[in-house]
């Protein structure tokens, strides 16, 4: 116990978080503190990661503080999500001497993107404004800190030890009595988000709860248990089973079908050897995985609501992941086929667009059954992306893609590229904002830290 050091910043997030599932009412006491030594290192020592933790902690923030209260919200939101990286940039650009011809080189692809992006948005300004800090900021704001070498800034070492703090607090949260009933008040009141929300799906079949951690998104949950394995692998930290129990555990208990296809591709690269030797170890290491996979198969036989979800990860089933989403994509494609040159940002995936999407019947007991519509393209981002982009914002896309998250060009990021484009199939990551910035930002960062010492280096002498 005397070896045991506690980072106070990290275990006050973490209590945050507890007390925000049991207490919400006294989660202010948390986040003044948590606000002040935030800024002190945002402003004092200039530094980008905690800018980083900021983001990922702002729904832990931004409603809890003053209950219900829109002006609370709104200024929060902008103490936690935009203050902080325009502090950064300001201090990176103001001593930078001049922007590497390598880093515009090696992002030539991601910059036409993105312009390309700013002049579609111009066709619908009204419908691509409603997506701007959704989808075309958090790009803007990966460029910024990379071409301004803010990546190189990051202590990677202290991310890591963010999300050990964050996990664990998700963990007990899950365990916990009630955890079902504690993040539908949260939902239900108004607690995290702007308005009450019901329509988010919180159990598997609406029996067993989906753990939605510290960001309230389960998908966002797994992505970042993507990235908490990206940041074991490059500090070579891949031997610390607890960290890997730790989030494979909580992905688990998000339930959420693209990221966890994700997640077992990179455990995969991390962990599958080139070359197989039969010792004891692997037969011990085969045989336990083997019962564990009998076990988890027999449970899963015993239960129902887990017979169901499991199956929507099987392609030629009636109703698997992709299906659920065939409404979209069909409206999408129709979309592009009427003009393969683009709609303009925000086309289809804006709420002010005139988009009215025919989704079946329901409640069938009525004489004449209630017709559902949708107004919006939601999570399929490829179908949603080829019609609002049009075929040549769409291929820039791809290479940006390509560019960033397979960089490296190691076994690693091939398998995460490959499963992000499963994933862009029937959701949408690269919409959410702040979030999709923080992990397209670390994990650039992480692929690139090797090639420079400088920046490990940094990185272990700040832990």
């Amino acid at each position: 116990m005397k070896h045991l050091k506690v980072d106070y910043y990290l275990f006050i997030i973490g209590l945050l978080i507890i007390t925000i599932y049991k207490e919400p009412e006294y989660a202010y006491i948390l986040i003044l503190p948590l606000l002040a030594i935030s800024y002190y290192r945002v402003i004092v020592k200039r530094d980008i990661t905690t800018v980083l933790i900021l983001m990922l902690s702002a729904r832990l923030i931004m409603g809890p503080f003053i209950i219900n209260s829109n002006i609370s919200f709104n200024i929060l939101n902008l103490v936690c999500n935009y203050v902080p990286i325009l502090i950064i940039l300001t201090y990176n650009f103001s001593s930078l001497k001049s922007i590497s011809n390598y880093k515009l080189n090696a992002l030539k692809w991601t910059i036409l993107f993105l312009v390309f992006m700013l002049l579609l948005s111009l066709f619908h300004i009204s419908y691509a404004i409603t997506e701007f800090a959704k989808e075309i900021l958090p790009l803007l704001l990966f460029l910024l800190v990379v071409l301004s070498n803010g990546e190189k800034k990051i202590n990677y070492h202290y991310l890591l030890k963010f999300f050990r703090y964050t996990f664990v607090a998700c963990l007990i949260i899950y365990i916990s009595p009630d955890f079902y009933g504690q993040m539908y008040n949260l939902f239900s009141g108004g607690i995290i988000f702007k308005e009450p929300t019901y329509t988010i799906d919180l159990g598997v079949n609406r029996a067993i709860p989906r753990n939605m951690g510290f960001v309230f998104d389960f998908r966002i949950m797994t992505q970042l248990a993507c990235l908490y394995l990206i940041l074991l692998y490059y500090l070579n930290k891949t031997k610390n089973y607890w960290d890997v129990a730790l989030l494979i555990a909580v992905a688990v208990t998000t339930f959420s079908r693209g990221p966890l296809i994700i997640l077992a591709l990179l455990l995969l690269a991390v962990y599958l050897p080139k070359k197989i030797k039969i010792t004891k170890r692997v037969l011990l290491v085969a045989f336990t995985s083997f019962i564990v996979l009998i076990g988890s198969i027999v449970y899963v036989l015993n239960d129902d609501n887990l017979q169901k979800f499991i199956s929507t990860f099987n392609p030629f089933a009636e109703k698997n992941a992709f299906s659920q989403r065939g409404i979209f994509m069909e409206y999408s494609l129709n979309k592009f086929y009427e003009n393969p040159f683009g709609n303009g940002i925000g086309a289809l995936s804006s709420p002010n667009a005139d988009n009215k999407i025919y989704a079946g019947i329901t409640n069938l007991h009525k004489e004449i059954p209630d017709k559902v519509f949708y107004y919006s393209v939601t999570d399929t981002y490829l179908a949603m992306s080829l019609a609002e982009k049009g075929i040549i914002g769409f291929v820039l896309m791809l290479l940006s893609f390509t560019e960033i998250f397979y960089s490296k060009r190691n076994r690693i990021s091939l398998m995460f590229l490959i499963g992000f484009y499963i994933n862009l199939i029937g959701t949408d990551i690269p919409k959410q904002g702040f979030y999709y910035f923080v992990i397209i930002l670390v994990y650039y960062g992480l692929s690139h830290l090797n090639s420079t010492k400088n920046s490990l280096k940094n990185s272990i002498i700040q832990n």
